[in-house]
């Protein structure tokens, strides 16, 4: 362990002597020339102007020396009423504190910033202004007047003063705004415009927060291998701005990675080094996420003490200082969990309550379901059964609806594979056809080379080429038309076993949950609230309407190839025909339709007496054909 700390230590050590280096090579000409005519200038508005930018340098390698410069700057603006520069060194003031996470202070100073370059129409700067406004809106959980306002900026700067650069900057933020609304397409959708503004006008550093904005998003659809691929670009770009912040940012998200992979020893060794650059910075929101993600990994890995330190000084961060109720939920979660690991249920009660009400608040779906599921575990460890079905019956609500998100999620994710394979098949057969035309043009050209020479025999030699080159397209369609079969039968085939797969999984989650909460608690009426919510689920006609929605999709015409020729087949033996069609066993069919075996035996007989097939003709094989 203690050689573990001191490389480690080493580590942040080189990292920090790194970045000295690396400002020294790029920026340290410069810098050296910014501080000397600031030192050197009269009060006038030439020295306002250079300590704006000495600001901008320094808010990303050490922001506590430009809280400096821009107090300064807003004095000596003040003094030669240089509104201008007032406006400027305000705005840089809001982007401070707002960095620090002192939420109050950021918006007092960009709300007079915002007042000052209103009246000097300079329509840009008050963009920024506005933008880091919505950022201290999204900060405070406020996501849905966050989208309303990026809203009407991107129409205003769209439409009335175009802006690419704000643009961009309400595009990436939208995302991220849709991120905590755990609406990840929009998230998505939202990003990937906001990279292509970023990669067009060559802005670096907004492209650093679109590709971490980007990560996250990957991270909330359980697409580890992604966030990870964008986490590692977001960090290559924050080493080359030697922007510690951001390289804090991506230690941690990458460290938050590791831990979804179950890289432990990876995903601590991140953490930490980010841990140590954002205590040097200061920086309360990063230090708040950190320690909680490293709390959460020591309480899965059972050393649970050592998780709860971590994560009682997340929530403080969280609560007391960054103010952020995102990670104050997460923080009270991961309490929780620890709490009922130790068997201590009055703790896990108290912050798991918390949780719920912050969540319930801010629209926090993905935590709200987390915070009653721990609230429902530590009733079962007080016994009372009663209020931990209570919370059961909530969490199943809030659960459905995210697990509706995620199959979108899914299906999503599945379909943009489908696409990509579909475009790397449509690649393949262009390079058979461009073949074609090659050997086409040879055959051309020998034509051509034997007719000048011997007009006879070319005539032969091209005959029986045309015919072989005639046979090659035809073999080679043939061969098209097989692989497109084969592709078809394939999706048909997934989709089928998706379709059985979801049902089935359904049911029998529900089913064990519920059972195991009835058989500890012996309670009667539960017990038929259970047998009323099983049947339910068992002939809930929507989730048939659904079913035959898909099954129609991938067996097109069956259903009215069936009402079409056999007239009297009924709408429960249309379904049980649509099972038989999946190949599904009497055992599956069963199971699905809710009834037994002896049932399975009497609805087929009395299809095949309605298809009117005789006792050697097999009901599957006219199935199979239809």
């Amino acid at each position: 362990m203690v050689a573990s700390n001191s490389i480690y230590k080493a580590f942040t050590l080189i990292l920090g002597l790194f970045m000295t280096l690396k400002l020294n090579a790029q920026d340290v000409k410069e810098l050296d020339s910014l501080l000397n005519n600031f030192n050197l200038h009269s009060e006038d508005t030439l020295k306002v102007k250079t300590g704006n930018r000495l600001f901008d340098i320094y808010y990303w390698i050490d922001p506590d020396e430009g809280l400096k410069l821009a107090k300064s700057t807003l004095k000596l603006s003040q003094k030669l009423n240089y509104n201008h520069g007032a406006a400027t060194a305000q705005k840089n003031l809001g982007r401070y504190f707002s960095r620090k996470h002192n939420l109050d202070s950021a918006k007092y100073y960009l709300e007079n910033a915002l007042k000052l370059f209103g009246d000097q129409k300079n329509s840009h700067q008050e963009g920024l202004v506005k933008y880091y406004l919505i950022n201290i809106q999204m900060k405070k959980g406020n996501y849905n007047k966050a989208i309303d306002e990026i809203d009407k900026n991107l129409n205003y700067y769209t439409k009335i003063k175009k802006d690419s650069a704000l643009l961009l900057r309400f595009y990436k933020i939208k995302a991220q705004t849709y991120r905590f609304l755990t609406k990840y397409d929009l998230g998505i959708k939202n990003v990937l415009k906001a990279i292509d503004i970023a990669e067009n006008i060559k802005d670096e550093r907004e492209l650093l927060g679109c590709y971490i904005t980007l990560g996250n998003l990957y991270n909330y659809i359980i697409d580890d291998e992604n966030a990870i691929k964008y986490y590692k670009k977001a960090l290559e770009i924050s080493l080359k701005l030697n922007d510690r912040a951001a390289i804090s940012t991506n230690l941690s998200n990458l460290g938050n990675s590791y831990y979804f992979t179950k890289e432990y020893d990876k995903s601590l060794d991140h953490l930490k080094r980010s841990l140590a650059i954002s205590e040097e910075l200061g920086s309360n929101g990063r230090i708040a996420v950190t320690c909680f993600i490293i709390g959460r990994l020591y309480v899965e890995i059972n050393k649970v003490n050592k998780g709860i330190a971590y994560l009682q000084r997340s929530l403080h961060y969280s609560k007391d200082i960054a103010k952020n109720p995102i990670t104050q939920v997460w923080a009270m979660n991961g309490l929780t969990t620890a709490y009922i690991k130790l068997n201590r249920p009055s703790e896990a009660l108290e912050f798991s309550g918390e949780a719920i009400k912050i969540a319930d608040s801010i629209g926090n779906i993905d935590d709200l379901y987390v915070a009653y599921e721990n609230k429902m575990e530590a009733y079962k460890l007080t016994g009372d059964y009663k209020k931990a079905f209570e919370n059961h019956i909530k969490y199943k609500s809030v659960y459905d609806s995210v697990y509706n998100l995620k199959k979108s999620k899914e299906i999503q994710r599945l379909t943009t594979e489908f696409e990509t394979k579909e475009k790397e098949r449509q690649i393949i057969l262009q390079e058979k056809e461009i073949g074609l035309l090659e050997e086409k043009e040879r055959v051309s050209k020998l034509q051509k080379y034997l007719l000048s020479s011997f007009l006879l025999l070319t005539l032969g030699i091209v005959g029986f080429g045309f015919y072989g080159f005639r046979q090659k397209l035809r073999r080679n369609k043939v061969e098209k038309e097989k692989v497109d079969a084969e592709l078809d039968f394939k999706k048909k085939e997934l989709t089928t076993h998706a379709l059985h797969l979801v049902k089935k999984n359904e049911v029998l989650t529900s089913l064990k949950s519920k059972a195991e909460e009835l058989k500890a608690a012996q309670n009667r009426d539960g017990y038929q609230h259970l047998i009323r919510t099983i049947d339910f689920d068992l002939q809930d006609d929507n989730n048939w309407d659904k079913f035959s929605n898909y099954f129609q999709q991938v067996h097109k015409d069956f259903n009215s190839q069936i009402k079409e020729r056999y007239p009297k087949i009924s709408a429960s033996e249309l379904r049980f025909l649509s099972l038989v069609k999946m190949n599904l066993s009497s055992k599956e069919i069963a199971s699905i339709l809710n009834i037994s075996n002896e049932g399975i035996k009497k609805a087929r007989y009395r299809v095949r007496k309605k298809l009117g097939l005789n006792a050697s003709e097999s009901l599957e094989d006219l199935i199979f054909s239809i």
